[in-house]
């Protein structure tokens, strides 16, 4: 609770030392302030719109090794309303957030900051907003697949368009001719989620995504006999405008790693990254302790038996695999749905034969994992299109 109210102070004082004393590299970067003048100038900002802060600790628990979930209800006097709208008399605002601290350099730390006001879940949107998000993002899958300005602009703020430059219809709907002469696209939502951005934004859903580009012929306008299908993920940010969540940013950030925040996700993660190695290094051992009977028979590798020759011709023919989870979501006690990015030199080609040039694989997968007598294993992986 002391770096709690140390965190606050430090917005409150423009106190950067003290911002940086209380919070991790990687939060400040995440919430936009990462070195001290972007601070002074945020936390200048904020000191305008607020007449008064109050902070009031309700509990904090340890969440695991060297974690700990503090939870506090605040009160303002705001020049900024619950809409979003400047007043000229300061309205009351109250909020309660859940700081999540981790234990770095013999101090307590600030990694996130969650809106729960109203007994929310923590990352998790309301039913209001999930309709309210699927409803922009049916509006952005018809603008980005075929050029609907009015969609378009339900579902952007001018900022974003301005920022993709398209100022008008008609760059828009050039850039979405040129888009889909090369590859037509469609845009896929794969997960929802809701997060509190302190300061960078005051609530924020973020969306991701896989943008898919599918060709129906070739470039002598000869049919394609399954058409080509390849899919890439993207992150949405969605901002609340006037009432309605509109995207305000994108970027590939849903290959960006997604640190684990506690200690089941670090168990999960560690899981799969096991597993890999298992069918790199062909241990067996690793990939029957990472994995359920019901999906080794799946993979046609059961057993040991099995398992040995294919994992021999695939160390073979990978060099410099690398793995980053992306996106971990948890859903439910004993479920985890975890995004990886995973990328390798192929040393053969497609059917198995080796190549002068070893060429790039960078792929996405979704794994699923569960909770089995206190170990979490891996129960199906898809990849990501």
């Amino acid at each position: 609770m002391a770096v709690v109210a140390a965190y606050e102070t430090a917005f409150a004082e423009e106190d950067c030392d003290l911002f940086v004393a209380v919070t991790t590299t990687e939060f400040r970067a995440r919430i936009g302030l990462p070195d001290c003048d972007v601070f002074v100038q945020s936390a200048g900002g904020r000191a305008q719109v607020l007449e008064s802060l109050e902070v009031t600790p309700i509990s904090a628990a340890g969440t695991g090794r060297g974690t700990i979930a503090a939870l506090a209800h605040m009160e303002a006097r705001s020049y900024i309303d619950e809409n979003g709208e400047p007043v000229t008399t300061p309205v009351s605002v109250e909020v309660d957030y859940r700081y999540h601290l981790v234990r770095a350099d013999g101090a307590w730390k600030l990694e996130s900051v969650h809106d729960v006001t109203g007994g929310r879940t923590e990352g998790q949107l309301t039913a209001g907003e999930d309709q309210a998000v699927a409803e922009t993002m049916a509006d952005w899958r018809a603008a980005y697949s075929a050029g609907d300005c009015a969609a378009l602009e339900a579902s952007t703020t001018a900022g974003f368009r301005e920022l993709m430059a398209w100022p008008d219809c008609a760059s828009f709907q050039q850039h979405i001719s040129d888009q889909n002469a090369y590859c037509p696209m469609d845009v896929h939502p794969e997960d929802m989620r809701f997060r509190t951005l302190v300061d960078a934004h005051v609530g924020e859903i973020i969306v991701d995504v896989v943008e898919v580009c599918t060709l129906d012929v070739d470039e002598f306008g000869e049919p394609i006999d399954p058409p080509y299908e390849t899919g890439a993920p993207y992150r949405y940010h969605l901002v609340e405008v006037d009432g309605a969540w509109k995207i305000a940013e994108g970027e590939n950030g849903a290959a960006a790693e997604d640190e684990p925040a506690n200690t089941n996700e670090r168990a999960a993660i560690e899981a799969m990254r096991a597993y890999n190695d298992a069918w790199l290094e062909g241990d067996c051992d690793a990939y029957l302790a990472t994995t359920t009977a019901s999906f080794r028979s799946a993979m046609d590798a059961s057993g040991c038996a099995a398992f040995g020759p294919a994992s021999r011709s695939y160390s073979a023919a990978v060099a410099d695999f690398a793995f980053t989870p992306t996106d971990i979501e948890r859903r439910s006690a004993e479920t985890f749905e975890i995004k990886s990015h995973e990328t390798y030199d192929s040393l053969t080609d497609a059917d198995g034969a080796p190549v002068d040039q070893p060429f790039l694989v960078d792929e996405y997968w979704v794994y699923t994992l569960v909770l089995v007598d206190g170990t979490w294993v891996i129960t199906d992986i898809v990849i990501l299109l």
